[in-house]
């Protein structure tokens, strides 16, 4: 979980050349997000989410 200019975001972080990170959701209607290192001071990393999508028996 990120928060991005105060929003807060669930994204996969994808480090990329030149120091810029790749914001990837898994809902494919959101566009894939670059944040440049420049940028970086109003991104902050809150925590990491799990989810496990299973069945009891």
């Amino acid at each position: 979980m990120l928060l991005v200019h105060g929003e807060r975001r669930i994204k996969r972080v994808q480090r990329v050349a030149g120091g810029a990170w790749l914001l990837i959701s898994d809902n494919p209607r959101y566009e894939k997000e670059l944040i440049k290192p420049q940028d970086m001071k109003d991104v902050e990393i809150l925590g990491q989410c799990e989810i496990r999508i299973g069945r009891a028996v």
